[in-house]
Order: structure tokens, then C-alpha cells, then sequence
């Protein structure tokens, strides 16, 4: 009987435990992540970047590569040269 009882409060606690951390991950931890994400962080989206734009996200994230904002800047432009060449071959 002690041990059911015993086994009880610990399921109790340890499901406690679960939803603080849950908190503190949804609170905490997940925004942080925001910081990868050059878009996030500036508010909007690469294409509407401006010069000024582009210089502020270098002097947050640097000039070393491979960083969040040389790998976003590659994955765009990548994206807009392929669908360049894509009008180019209907042409």
C-alpha cells in the first residue's frame, strides 16, 4: 500500500515537473532559436531587405562563414538563380 501511495506522488511530482518544463521550454528556450534565423530576427523577410537591412544583420552575425545569414543569403539567391534559369529554358 505505502509503495502504490509512494509511486503515486512521484507520478504526481514528475508530471509537474513535465509541464513546468514545458513552460519554460515554450518561454525561454524556443525563442532563442529565433536568434538562427536572420529573418526573425530583423522582422522580415530577405527579399525585402534593404543595404541597411543587410549591413545591420552582418554586424549582428559577422563576416565569418558558415553563419545563419551567409547560409540564408546562399539559399536565397540559390533559389532565385534556379528560377531564373527555369524562365530562361520556357524562353
Amino acid at each position: 500500500m505505502k509503495d502504490t501511495l509512494l509511486n503515486q506522488a512521484i507520478e504526481k511530482v514528475l508530471a509537474l515537473k513535465m509541464k513546468a518544463l514545458d513552460v519554460v521550454l515554450d518561454e525561454l528556450v524556443e525563442p532563442i532559436g529565433d536568434i538562427g534565423n536572420p529573418e526573425k530576427v530583423l522582422g522580415k523577410p530577405y527579399e525585402s531587405w534593404t543595404p541597411q537591412d543587410l549591413q545591420l544583420m552582418t554586424q549582428v552575425y559577422g563576416t565569418q562563414e558558415p553563419s545563419p545569414l551567409s547560409d540564408l543569403i546562399f539559399k536565397k539567391e540559390y533559389k532565385r538563380v534556379r528560377e531564373l534559369e527555369a524562365q530562361e529554358k520556357q524562353i
